[in-house]
């Protein structure tokens, strides 16, 4: 696929289908995203993927957590939106507009609230991890080393979604994965094949590059 398509066609899709990805694949994948830049090449990025009965015994008790409306405690505090800028509030806005107006037209509502509790029948879970002391360039690297890792699945057939909901819950990651305080869950991305449930039909506006955009000669 050309890198102009691989662009155009990720995109987050929050359900999939139950085809499953093969183990060489979720390698490649893998290994492309550790090409992304690190400060002084530190390479900071832990991954663990989740497949196969693992994946399964996570879902378990994510969707029973969720339901008994069990509070999330994530490793990274969630941002508030009142702690954006009143650019980024904007376009959260905008965002769930669009969104509650795309469920609404389909009658579809509840759909985005299920796939949430399901970790949207991903195929596999990749979690991005970083061992302590924690830094904000460590997180940067992590976020371009996400993204290459998108792309990557993207120029594979493969459609992602990275998602609060994935590391809702550390601590019961670490204990499933036998890891110490120490590793902190970043973020998790659902990868998988794209199911043609009304939700993924939804597409994000962006901004004009005019508003965020300046080059001086």
């Amino acid at each position: 696929m050309e890198f102009k398509d691989v662009l155009q066609h990720r995109h987050a899709e929050r359900f999939f289908t139950d085809q499953q990805i093969a183990p060489a694949t979720l390698q490649e994948i893998v290994t492309d995203a550790k090409q992304a830049p690190s400060w002084a090449n530190a390479q900071p990025w832990q991954v663990v993927v989740a497949t196969g009965k693992t994946l399964a015994e996570i879902k378990r008790g994510h969707l029973e957590r969720s339901q008994r409306g069990v509070a999330g405690n994530t490793d990274m505090p969630v941002a508030h939106r009142s702690e954006w800028s009143a650019a980024s509030r904007q376009n959260m806005a905008t965002f769930n507009g669009e969104l509650n107006r795309h469920l609404l037209a389909a009658d579809a509502q509840a759909t985005y609230g299920q796939s949430q509790d399901r970790l949207f029948n991903a195929a596999a879970l990749v979690y991005l991890v970083l061992r302590e002391p924690v830094n904000s360039w460590a997180i940067f690297d992590l976020g371009a080393f996400s993204q290459t890792l998108m792309l990557s699945a993207t120029d594979r057939g493969i459609q992602s979604i990275p998602a609060y909901e994935i590391i809702r819950y550390p601590d019961a990651l670490r204990k499933m994965f036998g890891l110490d305080q120490t590793s902190r869950f970043i973020m998790g991305i659902a990868l998988g094949y794209r199911d043609r449930a009304v939700i993924n039909d939804f597409r994000s506006s962006r901004v004009a590059s005019s508003e965020f955009l300046t080059i001086r000669d």
